[in-house]
């Protein structure tokens, strides 16, 4: 076969190609077409009503009327109400119903009081005043049981050595002369708890003073069991309380008589009829010596001031005992 006849038969399938592809886009198009204009004569063939006329609105809008259906229904049945008795009878359980009580007539509203001005309350809120016949129950309570306590004694400091009977005695009204007096003081009638000594006269002296006596006692016993071979039976005192100035000078400084603070011993009798004196005693006979010093001795063993025959003219009758304070701490003691 020659170049020649080949080269033919190519540009022929060539061209046959070519018209295939031609023809098949001819025949979409054409049925493309075909559709776009069968659709538009479907909607072409679509008929819409008439839009109807607008009715125009009334000049006076009308009234609203009750619905004709609430009428038409009939109203719900009620349970009937029974009296608060019959209830009661039906149920026995049912709890009763209480009496109203007629209201209480209101009080007129009182005037506020106007607080008090910060210039004259300096202190705490003080407390409301009462009339003279309005008193607390807790007083009116204690009045009752006890009439004799003295709204005075508010004050007052109870004493341990007479509550545990160390001694004997009360608590007396407070004593109060311009810079004399005691707070609490006691009237006591014999000192020691366990085998107490009578006092020949009451004393007038503070607690601290009370107390040490009943330990003094003690040892007072002691000594006259050792030289007078029986125990005290009651003593003889001088000065308690009296408002004056140290051995009773115009001047100086205030005694602590003045105070309920002191005592002076005088004299001592014992359960077997013996007797014995400081004035007399002191220097006296043997077993009065001996006793006289070893009370000197144990006496400055428990007060701070004691003062005897050895000390100064004033005491040679008369052994002074007191709890005064002397020096910057009060521990330095007097001792004469």
């Amino acid at each position: 076969m020659t170049l020649f006849s080949r080269q033919s038969r190519c540009s022929t399938f060539v061209l046959l190609s070519l018209t295939a592809i031609i023809a098949s886009t001819v025949l979409i198009s054409f049925s493309d077409n075909a559709d776009a204009r069968h659709r538009r004569g479907h909607r072409a063939k679509v008929v819409r009503p008439p839009a109807a006329p607008a009715v125009p609105l009334p000049v006076v809008p009308p009234l609203p009327q009750d619905n004709p259906r609430d009428a038409a229904a009939p109203e719900a049945p009620k349970p009937e109400e029974k009296p608060a008795n019959e209830i009661q009878k039906a149920d026995p359980q049912t709890t009763p119903v209480p009496e109203q009580k007629p209201a209480p007539e209101t009080k007129p509203a009182e005037k506020p009081k106007e607080p008090p001005k910060p210039a004259e309350q300096l202190g705490p809120n003080p407390l409301p005043k009462q009339d003279a016949g309005d008193k607390p129950d807790h007083e009116e309570s204690v009045e009752k049981a006890d009439p004799s306590i003295s709204p005075d004694r508010v004050y007052q400091n109870a004493c341990p050595a007479l509550m545990n009977g160390e001694v004997k005695g009360e608590l007396i009204a407070p004593l109060s002369e311009g810079m004399c007096g005691e707070r609490s003081p006691l009237k006591i009638t014999a000192i020691g708890k366990d085998n107490p000594v009578k006092l020949a006269a009451p004393i007038t002296t503070n607690c601290a003073m009370a107390g040490s006596l009943a330990t003094w006692v003690v040892e007072v016993q002691k000594d006259a069991q050792a030289n007078f071979g029986a125990e005290i039976e009651s003593i003889t005192t001088g000065s308690d309380y009296q408002c004056r100035k140290v051995n009773n000078g115009h001047k100086g400084r205030v005694s602590e008589h003045a105070f309920a603070n002191a005592v002076d011993i005088v004299s001592f009798k014992f359960k077997n009829g013996k007797t014995t004196e400081l004035g007399s005693g002191w220097k006296g006979k043997p077993e009065e010596q001996t006793f006289w010093r070893a009370l000197h001795k144990a006496s400055c063993d428990r007060f701070m001031t004691v003062i005897g025959p050895d000390g100064d003219a004033a005491h040679q009758g008369n052994l002074h005992l007191d709890l005064g304070c002397h020096g910057r701490k009060c521990e330095a003691r007097i001792c004469q």
